[in-house]
């Protein structure tokens, strides 16, 4: 199943980079490679059924609360009779024109767009799950979120440098905030978090393999001469690029949470794992020095700060900035909706043409099409049925990643599950005030993260050798 992973790593690079993924076309190209995912693996896999079987048993929580989401999006597109329709969703029914058969969506084009979305989604993560079955091959995964992350570091950097403007695919884009391939600078912020936390956390897994220390002094300058060559240093300067795009998106909560993600998380690394504590502390202390003082005065943390103390709603050449307060005001407005969708909610991407009756504050005649807060988003259009399943997977896979960080002794796998737990504690923070859930590119990619999570549970060492491997019943 090497082409499948292959493929798996290229999706990943290519998601982001037609605006996120957040178009309907760039949708089906993202439906189609699942689709191709999912058969190269069952060919891959036809003569190991029962392997494979073995394998995924591994991973039926997090797999069964996956499918329990993606049935729970396509029963909502689902043709029922009526009168169900009338018991799970009264106000379903009350929204639709009076027939015999109704689906609990009330916009169902959208919500099979959705659906069509979760498959993916839940498909990635079986792919992932399946083909990732070493430390190899998950630290290459690993790899690849970096440099796709750098990728779009320096494709934001040089757009912006130069103010681009231009047509794409009928869509206007100016780019006159750091925003990379994506359509908003918070979006490019979340995704930037999330591949940060795992660099972070594959050079907390490399600095474990460090060798022992040398007394003589001509041994300890080949060593430092060694590091500075070595791909260490190399991860270390790629993430000190990915910082710098992060600060120049200017966006305050996806900042705040990286710092806050990195420093909860990291104290928590240190408190579990005290033999390896001296190590994370230099690199957590190294990442606030160099990137908060250096990289923040140089490239201008200050703005960042400054956009954060901003109370009022202020015009700004290029666009419009809101504070905290009036970025939650459709999340505000948005809470009754639950409270008439509670249990299946109005169908997965029916927000803005259910919120329109909803509104209850002036926007200013802006365009309001998401809540402006995943969790809101996800009660609204999934009810609380879906929003339990997806806290369930997320409170789960975090459980996993402290314990692997807390009982085990390998570099690697507690280095991707501090990655992991770093990304799922940044996106909790950013999705109380942003909709990165809602950008089909970041759900791809902190779906895999999660994956990645269950993997550094499951994995065996830090790195499978082929005789392991084959005694497993796997081939490299």
């Amino acid at each position: 199943d090497g082409g499948v992973f292959f493929g798996l790593l290229a999706l990943l690079v290519w998601a982001p980079l037609p605006l996120g993924s957040n178009r309907v076309w760039a949708m089906g190209l993202l439906v189609l490679a699942a689709v191709l995912l999912l058969l190269g693996t069952v060919v891959a896999w036809r003569n190991q059924l029962s392997s494979a079987q073995a394998r995924l048993y591994l991973f039926r929580w997090p797999l069964g609360l996956l499918a329990a989401m993606v049935l729970l999006a396509w029963l909502q597109t689902v043709w029922l009779p009526a009168a169900w329709v009338q018991v799970l969703s009264p106000n379903a029914a009350a929204a639709q024109m009076p027939s015999e058969w109704m689906t609990l969506s009330v916009d169902m084009f959208q919500s099979r767009i959705m659906a069509a979305l979760c498959f993916v989604y839940g498909v990635v993560f079986l792919v992932t799950v399946l083909v990732v079955r070493d430390g190899l091959r998950l630290e290459r995964l690993a790899l690849v979120l970096v440099w796709s992350g750098v990728l779009q570091a320096v494709l934001g950097v040089a757009l912006y440098s130069i103010k681009a403007q231009y047509t794409i695919f009928f869509n206007d884009i100016s780019h006159q905030d750091m925003k990379g391939s994506f359509v908003n600078r918070n979006h490019l912020a979340g995704y930037l978090c999330m591949c940060l936390s795992v660099g972070i956390g594959l050079m907390l897994a490399r600095l474990g393999q460090q060798k022992a220390s040398h007394s003589d002094w001509r041994a300890r300058v080949l060593a430092a001469i060694e590091f500075v060559l070595s791909d260490k240093m190399r991860l270390r300067l790629l993430l000190v690029i990915m910082v710098i795009a992060l600060v120049l998106t200017r966006s305050r909560m996806g900042n705040t949470a990286f710092f806050a993600a990195m420093l909860v998380v990291g104290l928590v690394a240190v408190v579990w794992a005290r033999k390896t504590a001296p190590q994370t502390v230099a690199l957590i202390a190294s990442l606030v020095i160099i990137d908060i003082f250096v990289v923040g005065t140089w490239i201008g943390l200050e703005k960042v700060v400054e956009r954060i103390q901003e109370t009022e709603v202020y015009a700004s050449a290029g666009g419009q900035s809101e504070s905290i307060e009036v970025r939650s005001k459709p999340a505000r407005d948005a809470l009754p909706i639950v409270s008439d969708f509670p249990a299946f909610g109005t169908g997965g991407g029916s927000f803005y043409n259910v919120f329109m009756s909803y509104r209850q504050l002036d926007y200013g005649g802006n365009y309001i099409d998401y809540a402006h807060n995943d969790y809101i988003q996800i009660a609204v259009e999934y009810g609380l049925v879906g929003l339990g399943i997806l806290g369930m997977l997320v409170a789960l896979t975090l459980v996993t990643v402290l314990r692997v960080m807390a009982r085990r002794r390998s570099s690697l796998p507690r280095g991707i599950a501090f990655g992991v737990a770093m990304s799922i504690v940044a996106l909790l923070i950013h999705s109380t005030v942003d909709f990165n859930l809602q950008i089909p590119a970041n759900a791809l990619t902190i779906v895999v993260v999660l994956a990645m999570g269950w993997l550094s549970h499951t994995l065996k060492s830090g790195k499978l050798s082929r005789t392991a491997a084959n005694e497993q019943g796997f081939d490299p």
